[in-house]
């Protein structure tokens, strides 16, 4: 007759291949909930020579958004088998890799966004009675599924023996705050990130824990008040994009290459006129991915108009240069 736990795994919650992940404490398998309505994908954590049924029985009892919904806590042979939802998305360790890669960072607006929900989620876990800690959290148990929604994974492992302490976790968050906006770690607990949230990544990473945050809630007011504070500021300021990605500045350079394309054209200076092409497509193209790549890093959205616009005039400049050409100078030449 089989076993319990060979029953568990053959038939109620059976996995569909090879380990997702597997180390020293942990077993991953991605599996299909045969025990469940709609027999949905899941995920089976065997945590080895660990007795955390408690833990995840009561976050299975809670059953809080925050974390993955989970099915089935059991306990056999001096392991923790535990099976949750099927997350669509990445952790933030893969979103942070993914950007280094690509050598760049999380919009500002998607940092606080991700930010926002971690240390809202925090808050309202340390309220509960008994109060819920997360005493490994880091990038890779910080979930971020496809809609933008934060999920918690992995809490508190008992091979993690050291109790977690408020300041702690502020550290934490302040390092990872700063990662996502700058791609790096901050190194000697320095915060480089710039005007618009150091000041919450400095009071979160500060040594002396009286000086710090006392609660969330005061982190949430001050990453509310930020942002809202900055969106004035970009708005009084003109966003602040550096002359150079203005488009009356690259506006003239392209509508001067753009005067010397038509003449060689009408002109039929075949290759003077492809030169000139090739100089203004170029140009152009660059032009654009720098200001796009710049507004992203900022966290701003022009909107449809401010972006349309600017890009109507300087057609309209184009085509009355056009008409000039033909009609005025090169008849004159």
């Amino acid at each position: 007759m089989a076993s319990e736990k060979e029953l568990f795994v053959t038939k109620q919650y059976v996995p569909t291949g090879a380990p997702i992940s597997e180390n020293d404490h942990a077993l991953i398998y991605k599996v299909k909930c045969i025990a469940e309505p709609g027999h949905p994908d899941g995920v089976l954590k065997i945590y080895r020579k660990q007795n955390i049924k408690k833990l995840y029985n009561q976050l299975r009892l809670l059953d809080y958004s925050e974390w993955p919904h989970i099915y089935s806590v059991r306990y056999f042979d001096d392991s923790t088998l535990v099976v949750e939802e099927y997350l669509k998305g990445n952790t933030l360790a893969e979103l942070l890799e993914r950007n280094r890669a690509r050598n760049t960072t999380f919009s500002e607006e998607d940092a606080y966004h991700i930010m926002e929900q971690v240390s809202r989620y925090i808050g309202e876990l340390m309220s509960l009675q008994p109060p819920v800690i997360h005493h490994n959290l880091k990038p890779s148990n910080i979930f971020v599924t496809t809609t933008g929604r934060v999920k918690f994974l992995d809490f508190a492992p008992e091979y993690r023996k050291k109790k977690t302490s408020f300041s702690s976790i502020l550290h934490t968050l302040g390092s990872i705050f700063h990662e996502m906006l700058t791609g790096k770690k901050p190194k000697n607990q320095k915060c480089t990130c710039g005007k618009r949230y150091e000041p919450i990544i400095r009071k979160c990473m500060e040594n002396n824990p009286e000086k710090q945050y006392q609660n969330m809630q005061e982190m949430q007011s001050d990453l509310k008040e930020a942002k809202n504070r900055v969106l004035e500021d970009d708005s009084r300021e003109g966003i602040g994009i550096p002359y150079t990605l203005t488009i009356p500045f690259q506006g003239i350079l392209l509508s001067f290459e753009w005067l010397l394309l038509i003449f060689f054209y009408e002109k039929e200076n075949l290759p003077s006129a492809i030169l000139f092409t090739a100089i203004f497509l170029i140009h152009g193209g660059c032009f654009a991915v720098r200001r796009f790549s710049f507004l992203h890093k900022k966290g701003v959205s022009l909107g449809v108009v401010r972006t349309l616009l600017p890009l109507l005039a300087l057609a309209a400049v184009f085509a009355v240069l056009y008409l000039a050409v033909i009609n005025i100078i090169v008849p004159s030449t």
